[in-house]
């Protein structure tokens, strides 16, 4: 039986929103009880839940849940990324990093997708960008691999 005493939670379990999980406590509060029940106001359980919460508050529920599994979800996949080195502190780099940065300049040195983001990350550090060498710019523009164009950085940058 489901009381206002003993509901913790409930929130939809499907797409559809036709199946309501529900989180009870026992008698001596020391358990959780899920229990499943089916969205049709006919049916005697439901009945009782919606005497506890409304619809509203089941939906609220339900989209609280599903931020709070994607927030986790995403929080678990770059604690993931950072461990195995895809991913990086930007505020602390370790020797992890220096690897992947070799990898990413030697390997694929034309290829043009990682040419123009190449580009574009140097032309965001405020000495390149504010540097009144136009020819040294214009090299750094126009280079059609990765080594001319980290060349054409060092040149800017000193």
């Amino acid at each position: 039986m489901i009381t206002k005493e003993n509901y913790i939670t409930a929130s939809f379990i499907d797409n559809d929103r036709k199946t309501i999980e529900v989180l009870l406590s026992d008698d001596k509060n020391e358990k959780v009880i899920p229990i499943i029940v089916e969205y049709n106001l006919e049916h005697p359980t439901c009945q009782e839940l919606l005497k506890v919460v409304d619809l509203d508050q089941l939906h609220e529920n339900t989209h609280t849940k599903i931020q709070e599994s994607q927030k986790d979800f995403e929080e678990m996949a770059m604690r993931i990324a950072k461990k195995k080195g895809i991913v990086f502190n930007e505020l602390k780099l370790d020797t992890k990093f220096y690897p992947t940065l070799i990898d990413a300049i030697f390997k694929e040195v034309e290829n043009e997708d990682h040419l123009f983001a190449l580009k574009l990350a140097l032309f965001e550090v405020e000495k390149i960008r504010d540097s009144k060498d136009d020819e040294g710019k214009k090299r750094l523009r126009q280079s059609k691999n990765k080594l001319d164009v980290m060349r054409a950085a060092f040149d800017l940058m000193s």
